[in-house]
């Protein structure tokens, strides 16, 4: 998953964080005699907060992910580069023996 991802899960995540926060706040505003309407919030919350702890696996399954795919890129970076110095060396070497083919052919 790309980061865009990774920043609406967390997005998501929070929404529903400020979504318990407002619910707890209301149940605590709300008299003790409104019992019918507090078990009305008590699913919606558990609901909530299952959400929001599948929303956090799956952020951190993301993050691990993207974790591994950074070191592997890192690897093949490395990889990369050392290829390229020795092409190089390669290139030069063919280039100083052709070149060499051509002065003897002269001479």
């Amino acid at each position: 998953m790309s980061s865009a991802q990774v920043e609406e899960l967390e997005r998501r995540a929070t929404a529903a964080e400020l979504a318990i926060e407002e619910l707890k706040k209301s149940m605590h505003a709300q008299p003790l005699g409104n019992g019918d309407n507090n078990a009305g919030l008590e699913p919606r919350l558990r609901e909530l907060l299952k959400l929001m702890e599948e929303d956090r696996l799956e952020c951190e399954m993301i993050r691990a992910k993207r974790d591994e795919l950074k070191e592997e890129n890192e690897r093949l970076r490395s990889q990369v580069l050392k290829h390229e110095y020795r092409i190089k060396h390669l290139l030069r070497t063919i280039n100083d023996i052709e070149s060499g083919k051509q002065h003897n052919e002269r001479s």
